[in-house]
């Protein structure tokens, strides 16, 4: 029997595509979200989906010497990832711990001292059972419904959680949270209605005199606006990136986008008047056209709703997409920009709030939120530290 050689995944990654990540306007975003808290108030940093498209692995290792306690996750799988690479933050998983889970990755979370969510009697009482005569105990977050509506439990089921978490020989209960639905929007009504009926929960039952949990509530959006919200940590996603969740003519915070995205100029060429470009031949030359085709497409993360819509950046100048994109090329006009040549590489995703390549310019043409257009990028773009 002849031996296959092992893949190796990282030749799948396209040097030439490029995701340019600044260490500078990371810690800076994350300074400055961490100052609007009380110096003893803990900061989680959130690096869920590939740090929102930003690259898990090179945000940990920027973000693992600075003020940060927590790496937040989606998943066991995320948090065994990033395990190897953390040296004195805790990492918090958002998925709960629910009847599907299996023994190994319930010794997985047991044996890192992962954090992980609960919402349920039921998956207590299995996780209790499944790590019956383990040596050390299941760290354990409640999550508190408080108008979410996604996991979470009911208040009034709560405390019997918490209680049997609390008399359990393998769990420990380590934090009480909630997640706000509406703290991104201008009426913060139902954010205060949630964090009135969270905090209700907490001094009832007498959980903020508890120094041995962690209590917790605050997006990104709420550590900006709702600072009675901060509780014991703050858990920030999209605005360490250098975003809010929609653009913002007074934001309360100045941040810097983190990632600037680029691709290579593959060919240059010169189109007739009156000659169709891409599939569907939804664009028509108007005139002598000369086009530049860039190597990126919607399998690298630059949707087809772009088509004839967007712009990317050349230098210091901006080209419009001609035609559909395609799958791994676009075409745009470059007839107007001076001293265009092949390698030249493109702005696709520029780090600038007010580019007509922004992610915010991207996210209303495609009718989406900037967070979509940042975990689109593909994980084969190498992502390039400053």
């Amino acid at each position: 029997m002849t031996n296959k050689k092992q893949f190796n995944y990282s030749q799948m990654l396209r040097p030439d595509l490029k995701a340019h990540i600044f260490s500078d306007a990371l810690r800076g975003n994350v300074e400055k979200l961490h100052g609007l808290c009380s110096p003893k108030t803990k900061f989680c940093a959130v690096i869920k989906a590939n740090a929102y498209g930003h690259g898990m692995a090179e945000i940990v290792s920027i973000l693992k010497d600075s003020d940060v306690d927590f790496f937040a996750v989606a998943s066991v799988y995320e948090a065994a990832y990033i395990a190897p690479l953390i040296e004195n933050q805790d990492v918090l998983i958002f998925e709960p711990i629910n009847l599907h889970m299996n023994l190994h990755q319930l010794q997985i979370c047991e044996n890192k001292g992962f954090h992980c969510v609960i919402s349920s009697i039921e998956a207590a009482k299995y996780a209790n059972d499944i790590l019956k005569g383990s040596s050390s105990k299941l760290k354990l977050h409640v999550n508190i419904e408080s108008g979410m509506g996604r996991i979470g439990i009911e208040a009034e089921n709560a405390m019997e959680l918490i209680s049997l978490i609390d008399s359990s020989e393998n769990l420990e209960l380590k934090g009480v949270y909630t997640h706000f639905a509406t703290a991104d929007e201008d009426d913060l009504s139902f954010a205060y209605a949630q964090l009135d009926k969270f905090t209700a929960f907490l001094e009832s039952n007498g959980l903020c005199s508890r120094d041995d949990i962690i209590i917790h509530a605050a997006n990104s959006a709420a550590t900006m606006k709702l600072p009675s919200s901060h509780f014991d940590m703050v858990r920030c996603g999209i605005a360490m990136y250098g975003y809010y969740s929609r653009p913002q003519v007074f934001p309360p915070v100045q941040l810097q986008p983190v990632m600037r995205l680029e691709a290579p100029i593959v060919q240059i060429k010169t189109i007739p008047k009156g000659r169709s470009v891409s599939y569907g031949r939804s664009f028509i030359t108007e005139r002598e056209t000369k086009s530049a085709i860039v190597s990126f497409g919607y399998s690298d993360g630059y949707f087809r709703a772009y088509a004839n819509k967007s712009t990317v950046r050349i230098n210091d100048f901006f080209a419009p997409i001609m035609g559909r994109v395609c799958m791994d090329q676009f075409m745009v006009d470059v007839t107007d920009l001076p001293q265009v040549a092949v390698g030249d590489m493109a702005v696709i995703i520029d780090n600038q709030h007010n580019s007509p390549a922004s992610a915010y310019s991207l996210a209303q043409i495609a009718d989406t939120i900037c967070y979509e257009i940042l975990i689109c990028v593909h994980e084969h773009v190498q992502r390039v530290i400053h």
